[in-house]
């Protein structure tokens, strides 16, 4: 996807029109990124550019290649990523939910029980209707979170890999689609794109906790996803001046407003 931003960004050069930021990358972020875009373009004057989901690697090499002026990460950088681009600025912190179907009637699972799923041995929701866990791909971020949650999970989550009966996403905004659509499903997702795509799914409690801001704060919540901004090794202003939005307390209350907590800022 990331060549044809080429294109566009070659239109509007013709055109004599100022180009505006344009940022890309993991489908998780887009929502927060787009809700970022609306509030520096109601304070600055210019409101950025956010493309559909490219993925963290994508968005990294449209980045690279000078098809974006910030990459949205949702994973660490490789090593060979890392360095070819300047600046990683972790930026957000959400919990990442437990999310099922609009109609499922249960509201919280435990570990023993999110295990159970996924090896196959619990298919039903307390109601007796069918439970349907959707996964996200092997390695990605999300996946990986719930893997070092605990050795159950990992375990589990490897023999849910190994089953043919299952639906693996490949896009954040797949996920979410697959879970609206099909009763009795099950998975996860962050509370950022819920919140930002102001998504219909039932969110469940882990044990007896909610996935709140304010658990998470506090440590109560063990499940947190974090998102940065990728900069290239030549930022120009325009770039440091929304980073600057994005720190500032403006930016702070369209990030909390969106599900996610702002990041300590590097260096302060």
């Amino acid at each position: 996807m990331w060549r044809w931003l080429g294109v566009v960004a070659m239109i509007w050069t013709v055109m004599g029109v100022a180009e505006p930021l344009r940022i890309g990358g993991t489908g998780g972020a887009l929502g927060l990124a787009e809700a970022l875009a609306v509030g520096y373009g109601a304070c600055c004057g210019e409101r950025p550019q956010v493309l559909p989901s490219l993925g963290t690697g994508g968005g990294v090499r449209a980045l690279v290649d000078g098809h974006l002026d910030i990459a949205l990460a949702g994973r660490a950088l490789s090593v060979a990523e890392r360095q070819q681009v300047g600046e990683v600025v972790i930026f957000a912190r959400t919990p990442l939910l437990l999310a099922a179907h609009p109609e499922v009637t249960a509201d919280a699972l435990d570990i023993a029980q999110l295990a159970a799923i996924y090896r196959g041995q619990r298919v039903t929701w307390p109601d007796a209707s069918p439970c349907r866990p959707v996964l996200r791909a092997e390695y990605d971020a999300e996946t990986m979170l719930l893997r070092r949650l605990d050795p159950r999970l990992d375990a589990a989550l490897d023999q849910a890999f190994a089953r043919t009966d299952l639906v693996v996403t490949l896009t954040a905004q797949e996920n979410a689609a697959v879970l609206h659509r099909v009763p009795g499903s099950f998975g996860y997702l962050s509370r950022a794109q819920w919140a930002a795509e102001s998504l219909s799914l039932r969110v469940l409690r882990l044990g007896g906790q909610a996935p709140t801001l304010a658990a998470l704060a506090a440590g109560r919540y063990p499940l947190a996803a974090e998102f940065a901004l990728v900069l290239a090794t030549a930022s120009d202003e325009r770039v440091r001046g929304f980073v600057e939005f994005v720190f500032s307390a403006a930016g702070r209350a369209v990030l909390e407003a969106n599900g996610a907590l702002l990041s300590p800022r590097p260096g302060s």
